[in-house]
């Protein structure tokens, strides 16, 4: 059993404010590591680190695979790979994406709660849809302390709300509260009766059997298999790609939309053809066959107009990653 706590934190859309405004409220004496996730691409700067430095009081640096996790300072996860907890050292993965993204909340979360158990604390801010869900989950069940961005506050509500609707949640407050509340949860776990890992045995927070669904995998186009975790129902394909059910609405919603693209783009396309083989054949003294191309022509631009008016109108999409 870890000597120290660990602090996670995943973030989002709108999470590089709030992750800079919880680490500038840390204690320069917390007792517990720092591990954050944040959503960013696999090309992004190497100056983030930066960005944080100049408000946070703890050294912050991009996580290095097998560096051990010291009390007093902050690990970010870099672009392209999971930050993992495996023992008391770091390991950085190149696994599959989840929630569409790498590095991904849920990872960093799981395996904190498998390692750190009730000396974890973890924290969700601002973010869209629902990662950090699932994780947040694991870390209750394991005895850790659970805490989200006010979603009221956040930029983006979607991750905390999610969380505060599947997780027993301890405490929901402004994100300018979170780093001395961190600061004092840290202080407390270090001071208490060291306490075993274990899991809460409260029927909402138990998994329930997988079962197939009738859904392919956004990512690699695989069948899928649904998990219900407490309240909060997640999908995975034999590859190991993951999804919140609001992930799986967005993924389809925005194939719906590639889709009518393409259908637009192809019907334009048939108009002109139509319409050169109309005056092709006209020139040619063929009316007969100019006006069945005509025709054709017609009924192409007909359809335009109602893709276009779908496409116009847009989609309702989920709030909750």
């Amino acid at each position: 059993m870890p000597k120290f706590p660990i602090v996670v934190i995943g973030a989002s859309s709108g999470g590089i404010d709030a992750l800079r405004e919880v680490l500038g409220g840390l204690s320069e004496s917390v007792p517990a590591a720092v591990a954050a996730v944040i959503h960013i691409g696999p090309y992004s700067a190497a100056h983030l680190p930066d960005s944080f430095r100049r408000w946070s009081v703890l050294p912050v640096d991009y996580a290095r695979d097998g560096e051990a996790f010291r009390p007093g300072a902050v690990y970010l996860a870099p672009p392209d790979r999971h930050l993992l907890v495996h023992g008391e050292r770091i390991l950085l993965s190149h696994g599959p994406r989840e929630n569409f993204t790498r590095p991904a909340v849920d990872p960093l979360f799981r395996t904190a709660a498998e390692v750190f158990g009730p000396l974890t604390i973890g924290v969700v801010l601002s973010g869209n849809l629902s990662d950090g869900t699932a994780g947040l989950w694991d870390i209750k069940r394991r005895g850790g302390i659970t805490v989200v961005q006010d979603p009221r506050e956040a930029e983006y509500p979607g991750m905390p709300q999610s969380a505060a609707q599947h997780v027993p949640v301890d405490h929901c407050v402004s994100v300018k509260e979170i780093g001395p509340l961190v600061s004092k949860l840290a202080v407390e776990l270090t001071l208490a009766a060291p306490r075993p890992l274990r899991s809460i045995g409260d029927e909402n927070m138990s998994y329930s059997a997988t079962k197939p669904v009738a859904l392919i995998c956004p990512e690699c186009g695989g069948g899928m298999k649904e998990h219900r975790i407490g309240t909060f129902i997640q999908y995975q394909c034999h590859i190991g790609h993951v999804f919140g059910r609001n992930d799986v609405a967005a993924a389809q919603l925005d194939s719906l939309e590639r889709s009518f693209g393409t259908s637009l783009r192809l019907l334009k396309e048939r108009i002109e053809l139509c319409r050169q083989a109309a005056d092709t054949e006209r020139k040619a003294c063929q009316d007969r066959q100019a006006e069945d191309w005509d025709r054709a022509a017609e009924e192409a631009e007909s359809r335009v107009g109602l893709l276009t008016d779908l496409l116009q109108a847009g989609w309702k999409r989920p709030e909750s990653k």
